[in-house]
């Protein structure tokens, strides 16, 4: 986790990116920082996306099961821009996969099951960035992974989620 000052300079490149890409067109007046401190908030950002990267088993576990479908693909990957890193890139078909966990879903309650399709503000936006910079984001949300036992059914899963964004599986 990077420092404080980290944290609000990430938070304000963020901010110019939201309105220079998602809403400027709806505000009146520009927005506009020196260049300086928009450069310190692009490396914070970096630093972030650099040092604040973790591959869990189950982001491990979903990669290696798109390569065992033939698909190609990159773990952890930056978009072009370098502002944003998705947890499986797929390199010929221009999809970012992201398996998000219950951090990225308000939950209401625990037999609430809308809670577990609701995603967060904070996931939303992201998701309207990537879509800026792929051609596809498929969410594979955690309750449903966990729901799918074993590899043979993960792999099904897998299979049918990529075929739903128009992934090709190549025959085996």
């Amino acid at each position: 986790m990077g420092s404080l000052q980290d944290i609000g300079l990430r938070n304000l490149f963020h901010a110019r990116l939201i309105h220079t890409q998602l809403v400027s067109g709806d505000v009146r007046g520009e927005v506009t920082f020196p260049p300086w401190i928009m450069a310190e908030a692009r490396e914070a950002l970096m630093r972030g996306i650099r040092d604040d990267v973790t591959v869990s088993s189950d982001h491990k576990q979903l990669a290696s099961i798109i390569g065992d479908l033939g698909v190609p693909y990159l773990l952890e990957s930056l978009a072009d821009d370098g502002n944003f890193s998705v947890d499986v890139f797929l390199t010929v078909d221009d999809v970012a996969v992201e398996l998000d966990g219950p951090t990225h879903f308000i939950n209401t309650s625990d037999s609430d099951a809308a809670s577990r399709t609701t995603k967060t503000t904070k996931t939303e936006l992201r998701d309207k960035f990537l879509r800026r910079r792929y051609r596809t984001v498929l969410s594979v949300p955690w309750f449903e992974w966990a729901d799918v036992k074993g590899p043979a059914q993960k792999g099904e899963y897998v299979a049918e989620k990529l075929r739903s964004v128009g992934v090709s599986i190549p025959a085996s």
